[in-house]
Parts: C-alpha cells; structure tokens; sequence
C-alpha cells in the first residue's frame, strides 16, 4: 500500500524558504520528516553539497532530470548530445546514490507524422539502455502536459511515451505518470493508470488547476490514493508541487494525511 514513508519531495519547487542551495533544502525536507527528495538536472549544482546533506540526513535523492532544454529527440542530429547528457546525469546520479534518471522528448515537428517521430524517439531512449545497465540506474520516460505547461512538446499524452517503455521494452526503461500533467492534458487517471501501471517506475503529483500542493485544486486526493491502492501500486509518489503557502511543511500536512489513512481538513 503507497504510504507516507513513500512520498517524496521536489527541492526545485518546495522548502525554497530555507534558502537558495538545494542542500539547505535536503535539510529542511529531513526535518519536516521527508525520507526521500528530488531535482532537476545536475549539471549547474554544487554536488558536493548535495551529497554531503543526503549523507547527513539519510535522505534518498530518487529521481534526477537530463536537462530538457536541450533535448529534441526527434531530431536524430541531437542523439549523441543527448546520450552524453544521459552519461553525465547517469554518472552524477551515482555519485548522489540515486536510481532514476528521467528523460522527456523535446518539441514536436509539424512535418512528421506522429508515429514517426514516436519511433525515432524510441530509438534513441533504446540506445540509452547500455548506459543505464552500466550505472544501473532506471530510466523513467515522462510525459509532460502541452495545454498548460510545456506547449509543443512531444510526449503529452501517457500513450505517447508508453509506447516508447513498451518499444524498447526493457526493465531499465519504465514510465513516469505524473497525475498531474495526465489531468491537464484531459486524460482520466482512472482510465489511464490501470492500462499502464504494470510498467510505471514512480508517479508524480500536483493539484490541478493550478499546480499547487495537493489540496488546492479540484482532485480528489483520497480517490487518487484509493485508486494507487486497487491497480497495486506500492512505489514512491514524488510531490512536484508549488506552495501555496510560506511553509512547505504547512502546505503539505494535507496530502500527508491523505498518504497516511487520515487526511486532515483543508
């Protein structure tokens, strides 16, 4: 059963109040009681920093992002630049001990038919298994909203980068369901996640409309977390929210209620 011990932190966006540094931020997820904790891509981070606050606190850093400013994987030009970024998050991902590695698709292009430019993507992400098998880190294939956050993107359905996982079909490669991005984009989770959960490696979460923490907009947090239960999804749910409130410890007492049996009222 997905629990509160499997809820996880985005440091990009939460416990900004302790400072600019995400090692502050570590901290401050530690003492709110959060075991595990994300971020974005490494390249521009103080790793050593990183690194010592994880050891210090025992959090698990579970997820890194290969930079999707980037990346445009449809464009077959671009493939040996986003296998180096792969090795290089891959490597650092190591480095802070931790399994995940996501990857998203880039932009579209209007002058390829949709399957095309799927499969040229699916290419490239199978070539990205040797370095995966090498660090032994898993990489979690996303889908991102294109009617909200990130217009033109490729992958903006979960039936866009599913057929990617289930392309090179490898247990290095799962997919990433962010229930957020997958409501934005009109889809029903209830539809969605039963058909797909036998691949999904983690999910992320937000409220929607707005993004902020859950409980501020108009999904129904006890159904999503029944609905984790009956499709037997145990893993960790990584929170990917903004704040809504000056203290992320505040904004987050809902959903951890929620997570733990007993929401409290919001």
């Amino acid at each position: 059963m997905t629990g509160l011990s499997s809820l996880s932190v985005n440091l990009e966006y939460m416990f900004q109040e302790a400072g600019d540094d995400l090692a502050s931020r570590v901290r401050a997820a530690s003492a709110a009681g959060f075991t595990k904790a994300e971020m974005f891509w490494t390249h521009d981070k103080d790793l050593d920093a990183i690194a010592a606050a994880l050891d210090e606190t025992g959090i698990q850093l579970w997820t890194v992002l290969v930079d999707p400013r980037t990346t445009r994987l449809v464009d077959k030009d671009s493939h040996e630049g986003f296998l180096d970024a792969v090795r290089s998050t891959a490597a650092d991902a190591v480095r802070l001990g931790c399994p995940h590695v996501v990857v998203g698709s880039g932009p579209a292009v209007p002058y390829l038919k949709r399957p095309v430019q799927i499969g040229i993507v699916t290419d490239v992400i199978r070539r990205a298994v040797d370095i995966a098998e090498e660090a032994d880190v898993t990489l979690l294939v996303e889908a991102v909203n294109t009617r909200m956050d990130h217009p033109g993107v490729l992958f903006a359905q979960t039936a866009d980068s599913l057929a990617v996982v289930r392309g090179v079909d490898s247990p290095r490669v799962k997919l990433l369901y962010d229930l957020y991005h997958s409501v934005v984009e009109g889809e029903d989770p209830g539809v969605v996640l039963p058909e797909v959960v036998d691949v999904v490696g983690h999910i992320q979460i937000a409220d929607a409309p707005g993004r902020g923490e859950p409980g501020t907009g108009d999904i129904d947090w006890p159904a999503a977390w029944a609905l984790f239960d009956r499709v037997g999804y145990t893993g960790t749910v990584g929170i990917e929210a903004y704040p809504t409130v000056a203290s992320t410890a505040d904004a987050l007492a809902y959903i951890r209620g929620v997570a733990a049996g007993h929401p409290v009222a919001r």
